[in-house]
């Protein structure tokens, strides 16, 4: 496989633009996670219950790490490989989803996800939670 590619039938290997146009967002959301007491508390009581109720998915264990990051062991209940797992924990982690949301493949099983309010995007003050889905076969 030719390393320039940046997928398997890819014969440009250069996109068509930079991503500056999503800067503004990016840093907003950046700046605001690095704030004091910016994460929510008591994900176990925000969170849990609704990832708890997503079909397709067991939660197997959680618990809060002293970096504010909410550990969250699930299980799929179908076997899935590749992109499918990344594209799984997704749908998982779109029942906590606020207006910014990401997610990384931090390696392995184990994806990370920030997201949160900025100001001004509805009626609760800016808070954020961070969640490491950590997928168990």
């Amino acid at each position: 496989m030719d390393k320039r590619r940046r997928w398997d039938i890819d014969e440009r290997f250069t996109g068509v633009s930079d991503a500056a146009a999503m800067l503004p967002a990016v840093r907003q959301l950046e700046e605001r996670m690095g704030g004091d007491g910016w994460v929510a508390e008591d994900p176990e009581v925000h969170l849990l219950p609704h990832l708890r109720r997503v079909p397709g998915w067991e939660i197997l264990g959680e618990r809060l790490l002293d970096d504010g990051v909410y550990e969250v062991r699930a299980r799929p209940e179908e076997e899935l490989e590749g992109i499918g797992v990344m594209r799984a924990v997704i749908r998982l982690l779109s029942v906590v989803a606020e207006p910014s949301f990401l997610v990384r493949q931090a390696g392995g099983d184990v994806y990370d996800c920030v997201t949160g309010v900025m100001p001004g995007d509805g009626m609760f003050a800016s808070h954020g939670h961070l969640i490491r889905v950590i997928v168990t076969r």
